[in-house]
């Protein structure tokens, strides 16, 4: 039996709530100028960061991936990072909202160290985003340019205490996530 699996970053219930808010006024913005609003908001429990999109993974095969991140998460501390700014991405023609993230050299070695153990491969550049929505594009032209609302931008620091293996179940509503198993940073 496989399962859609992918190893992410949760977000603490704080951040979440900081994110939700951000996520209304902004869709209060857009209703305000053109009266609808074309984003389809990411709900608060999904909110996370990617950290690796793993596929259709068969049930067997996550005690192999479970062993390496144990092997990983033992040999990393907690880390920090910091929320810096929120766009609609990519620039020229946007498709998601996205929270960035400052570049962060835990998080880079711990990237590095799960391509290398999972893949036997090296790393391509990491970027830290968080989806917040996902941009319904035939709305989005109907705006003109100078009435897309502008983005609160944002400031927000958490620490990373774990590392969370989790199952994506795409559903008529949406994705559902399930934690299959977390890792504490314990170093």
């Amino acid at each position: 039996m496989k399962k859609r699996v992918f190893i992410a970053i949760n977000l603490p219930d704080k951040t979440k709530n900081n994110l939700e808010e951000i996520q209304k006024k902004t869709e209060n913005s857009f209703s305000y100028f053109s009266g609808f609003c074309p984003v389809t908001w990411t709900r608060k429990n999904n909110l996370h960061i990617t950290l690796l999109f793993l596929g259709n993974i068969e049930t067997e095969d996550l005690l192999y991936i479970f062993e390496k991140l144990e092997a990983i998460t033992k040999n990393t501390e907690p880390f920090e990072i910091n929320l810096n700014s929120i766009t609609y991405s990519p620039d020229n023609n946007p498709r998601m909202v996205w929270v960035n993230g400052e570049k962060n050299n835990e998080l880079k070695v711990f990237q590095e160290s799960m391509e290398k153990e999972l893949f036997n491969r090296g790393s391509k550049e990491f970027n830290v985003h968080i989806t917040l929505g996902r941009i319904k594009q035939w709305q989005f032209r109907k705006i003109p340019k100078e009435e897309i609302p502008e983005i609160e931008q944002v400031n927000l620091t958490f620490k990373v205490n774990s590392i969370e293996v989790m199952e994506s179940e795409l559903k008529r509503g949406g994705a559902m996530y399930t934690t299959l198993k977390s890792f504490p940073l314990e170093l």
